[in-house]
């Protein structure tokens, strides 16, 4: 009987070699995207607070902004565009977990986050433009070069992405936290902490500074952190049950 039940076990790891590998990696992965997020948002927080000044307003104080912190920015967009490719696989990981007591509402909520965070991906991307303008500006005093910046964020294509990105963002994270508080096999705290993000976002957004999303992040990454440890709990032959 032993053997016929080990020559079973081989058969099933045959069949699916990369089970283990996908579980695992995207366990890690679902909390160390959002850590490199929290990097981006922590380091701009810092030159915000520090400067006073913002790239959300006019094009003149982007350009500013930029110049005055070009290293800051420059690791902002790496460390952004590096947590988007790590979120993909983790995102999928999270919701194999949630999918056998909310398949619904995580589907929804990890296809809003995706969107968003991909469309996000393009939007930081202008980023290395800007800094170019701002280098430029620097070398070029007499040329208004925030001009250009203007014009280039007047399209309404790029506000479409935009809204994709604050849905997925906010929306998205709150629908995750909302599935995770619903399940069956996750403590409902984890739900509440993913939900912070969306909390400590808004109240930023709403005036109360860029450090409120720095604490909704942190807050974020434990919750996720819970996910992820179900996912590693999980055997390889449930979890290839998941779809």
């Amino acid at each position: 009987m032993a053997t016929t039940l080990d020559r079973a076990a081989e058969a099933t790891r045959a069949a699916l070699p990369t089970v283990r590998f996908r579980r695992v990696t995207g366990a890690i992965a679902l909390p160390l995207a959002f850590v490199f997020q929290l990097a981006c948002n922590t380091v701009y927080a810092w030159v915000s607070t520090e400067s006073g000044l913002s790239d959300t307003v006019a094009g003149s104080e982007t350009i500013e902004f930029y110049g005055r912190y070009p290293t800051a920015f420059l690791l902002m967009t790496a460390f952004a565009l590096i947590g988007v490719l790590v979120m993909i696989p983790g995102l999928l990981a999270g919701l194999r977990v949630l999918r056998p007591s909310r398949p619904r509402l995580a589907l929804w909520a990890v296809v809003l986050m995706l969107t968003g965070y991909v469309s996000y991906f393009g939007i930081v991307m202008t980023n290395f433009d800007t800094l170019g303008l701002a280098r430029y500006a620097h070398d070029h005093p007499n040329l208004d070069v925030s001009a250009i910046l203007d014009a280039s964020q007047a399209s309404p294509v790029q506000t479409v992405f935009f809204l994709l990105f604050v849905i997925g963002n906010l929306i998205g994270t709150l629908l995750l936290g909302l599935a995770v508080i619903l399940s069956r096999n996750l403590p409902w705290y984890a739900g509440a902490l993913v939900i912070c993000w969306t909390l400590g976002h808004v109240i930023n957004i709403a005036g109360g500074g860029e450090w409120f999303a720095v604490a909704g992040g942190t807050l974020e990454i434990i919750g996720l952190s819970i996910i992820a440890a179900t996912a590693l709990r999980t055997t390889d032959k449930t979890w290839s049950t998941l779809g």
